[in-house]
């Protein structure tokens, strides 16, 4: 009999023993402790091409942490200037190794989607005024409308912290 009740209680412990703790992926930096720290000391976009432009506007960067702990689906709102968007995917890229998986029951499973606002302003290419065009809004009516060709009503997402790029001539 004592041996059957301690079957019983075993058997209905169990669950709460085994019990898998479920979280987020996680970001792990020797000197950050913010992936966006990390992107924007690794974005360099080419000069030659960034000096043509004279714009300042907003892009939103989205991208997921894979079940191997890897970003992918990188991507970035529609209207953003190609000498941007390619910088900027491939410092988001450059992440990779940095990220531990999201987890679910004890296994990995693919993140929800990450959102980084990057607000850049660019006066390279401007005339000598130095005023660059605002694009702030028609960037903000299209934060959905990404250039691998998805466009979506809605979104859940982790919103990052957001980054603030200047390149700037000196006068």
């Amino acid at each position: 009999m004592k041996v059957l009740l301690c079957v019983i209680t075993l058997v209905l412990k169990l669950p709460s023993l085994v019990v898998a703790q479920d979280h987020e992926p996680q970001f792990k930096h020797e000197k950050y402790k913010q992936p966006t720290q990390l992107i924007a000391e690794g974005l360099l976009p080419e000069v030659h091409e960034l000096s043509k432009l004279c714009v300042s506007s907003v892009t939103f960067v989205r991208f997921v942490v894979g079940a191997d702990g890897k970003v992918k689906n990188v991507a970035c709102t529609l209207d953003t200037p190609p000498v941007i968007a390619k910088s900027l995917k491939q410092t988001v890229l450059a992440t990779n190794g940095h990220w531990s998986p999201r987890e679910v029951n004890g296994v990995a499973v693919e993140s929800k989607p990450y959102l980084l606002p990057v607000v850049y302003n660019v006066n390279f290419g401007c005339p000598k005024s130095g005023q660059s065009e605002s694009k702030f809004e028609d960037a903000i009516q299209h934060v959905l409308v990404f250039d691998d060709g998805t466009v979506t009503e809605s979104m859940e997402c982790t919103l990052l912290p957001p980054m603030v790029q200047r390149y700037v001539k000196s006068k």
